[in-house]
């Protein structure tokens, strides 16, 4: 269908809501008095900031107020939602980031989008459901020999920035690897935990291979010094004891 087979009164939602969002290049509709218009504007661009905004405070911070007004005014202009779901459009600005990055990258710096999806993924974490089955979970079963039954809300991230660092009085020039857990505990707080680059290894073995502890550890060994074997093993088995006792993994299937 094309802007011909409109009927009248979609020709009219079609302009009223084109000049919403673009303002200075999209006409008022005819017979829509100014200052009401301009009403709908204030009210539906303001609720679009501040949903956006809640969700990334220290992007907003490091942008500065003029430059992020900029980016969600682009965002509201631009960008064709794939989803009516309130609580997606900050998923739905980090595709519109990435959009804008493989355009024109020098738009904002290099660090944003990293920021700006591990602010957004304490959002997902914080929504997620969670459909375990707890009766098929040893709570304090032996790891060794078990698969470890992480919490389902765990969320792996590794980044080219240490964005958990990044401030307005931080901003990296410097690519700096950086890997982190996230996931939400017992009492519904979602909690963020740095990992060094072993411990990120052993979790992607557990998770990709449905290994059990021993033999994640045993694959990580080969790739480290296979002749310290027992000693990774067991140095492996204390930090998954760790992250067992923060609430990262629930038991043993």
């Amino acid at each position: 269908m094309t802007t011909k087979d409109l009927l009248s009164f979609q020709h009219y939602q079609l302009a009223f809501t084109s000049h919403i969002r673009d303002p200075l290049n999209q006409p008022r509709p005819k017979n829509v008095k100014a200052n009401g218009m301009d009403v709908y504007k204030e009210i539906v661009f303001n609720n679009l900031f501040e949903s956006v905004s809640a969700c990334f405070p220290v992007a907003q911070k490091v942008i500065g107020k003029r430059g992020w007004h900029k980016l969600i005014r682009g965002f509201f202009s631009d960008h064709s939602s794939a989803t009516p779901i309130f609580r997606k459009i900050p998923e739905e600005f980090l595709a519109y980031l990435s959009k804008v990055n493989a355009v024109t990258p020098e738009s904002f710096p290099v660090y944003l989008i990293s920021l700006c999806h591990y602010e957004w993924v304490e959002l997902l974490v914080s929504t997620m459901k969670e459909e375990i089955d707890q009766r098929n979970i040893n709570a304090i079963g032996d790891l060794r020999l078990s698969q470890p039954a992480f919490a389902q809300t765990m969320q792996l991230l590794n980044y080219e920035y240490a964005v958990q660092k990044i401030s307005p009085r931080y901003k990296p020039k410097d690519k700096v690897n950086s890997q982190l857990l996230v996931f939400r505990n017992t009492n519904f707080e979602v909690k963020f935990i740095e990992l060094n680059t072993i411990t990120y290894r052993l979790i992607e073995l557990l998770k990709q291979d449905k290994l059990n502890c021993e033999q994640a550890l045993t694959v990580l060994a080969r790739e480290m010094n296979p002749a310290e074997t027992e000693s990774i093993i067991q140095f492996g088995l204390d930090i998954l004891e760790d992250l067992r006792s923060q609430g990262v993994i629930l038991g043993v299937y």
